[in-house]
């Protein structure tokens, strides 16, 4: 009888043992799993002075988003602290700074001038700005450029230009326009470019261009094989115009002479010459002064 009160003393201390270590992984599951959040993420972090972008876990980082499925967004456009967004699924515009989803309501986006140019779920284009502010209605099948309240729309594959609040409404009948600021803009027509007045729709000067793009107050105009910096009154503002030899398309003409402006207010640009060598070049745009 003694011998079988001592094997159930053994039995339950044997089970009470097991129950501790089981209480022991539970605890310990609890310290190290349970809170820990496992899902992927895109993080955003600051490399060579730019924005980029990682799916493995890093400590420093601006902000991240939460992958879906382990299928993690990337960047579509990039505007200061502001990118847009894709996967499979949607597209959305993120503030990587300050970690908020700006807009997540239409079904497209992209930057165009410091604002966002959003397609709804009608197909239909307009412009809205950080606060989510409808500036531009959407009734539009293609928006082509905005500013400065100007709207340049495509309609039956031409051009047309309106400003609602200075009752301008300049018909669809150009090939291509690019929107200069709040009083002239740039046109081609027979493979010739035109700087034209809102309020005439005529040239303001007998100038027929082979490229001309504006960024920033300063006009890059390309005419006989030679490039020059104008301003808006086109007045040169290069002490001699550069050689180039450079030969583009018109639906490439940005990406080939790599045009842009960084935030020391520098203009970049490249220049092919005779032997197709690219050359790059700084234009100081304060300053008025040219680098190579």
């Amino acid at each position: 009888m003694k011998k079988n009160n001592l094997w159930h003393l053994v039995w339950i201390g044997c089970v009470y043992i097991i129950l501790l270590f089981i209480l022991y992984l539970v605890i310990q599951y609890k310290v190290k799993w349970e809170d820990k959040d496992l899902s992927p993420y895109l993080y955003f972090y600051k490399c060579s002075n730019d924005l980029c972008t990682t799916a493995n876990k890093i400590n420093n980082y601006y902000s991240r988003v939460k992958c879906n499925k382990k299928n993690c967004p990337y960047i579509k456009e990039k505007y200061n602290n502001y990118v847009i967004l894709a996967n499979d699924e949607k597209e959305y515009v993120f503030d990587y700074i300050n970690n908020k989803v700006i807009n997540d309501y239409y079904i497209k986006y992209s930057f165009i001038n410091g604002q966002i140019l959003a397609k709804n779920s009608d197909n239909l284009y307009g412009v809205i700005d950080y606060d989510n502010n409808i500036i531009a209605e959407f009734k539009y099948n293609k928006i082509t450029d905005y500013k400065d309240n100007y709207l340049a729309y495509s309609e039956n594959s031409k051009i047309g230009i309106v400003n609602k609040e200075k009752e301008i409404d300049i018909k669809p009948t150009y090939e291509y326009v690019q929107l200069i600021n709040d009083s002239i803009y740039t046109y081609l027509e027979n493979n010739e470019y035109y700087v034209a007045s809102y309020d005439t729709e005529l040239p303001i000067n007998n100038e027929k261009y082979d490229y001309i793009y504006g960024i920033d107050n300063v006009i890059i105009t390309i005419k006989d094989k030679k490039l020059d910096i104008v301003d808006t009154n086109l007045k040169s503002k290069l002490l001699l115009k550069l050689d180039t030899f450079y030969e583009y398309k018109v639906e490439k003409e940005r990406e080939s002479l790599n045009i842009y402006v960084d935030n020391n207010n520098l203009l970049h640009f490249d220049v092919i010459t005779d032997n197709k060598t690219k050359i790059s070049y700084l234009y100081d745009i304060k300053n008025n002064k040219l680098f190579s």
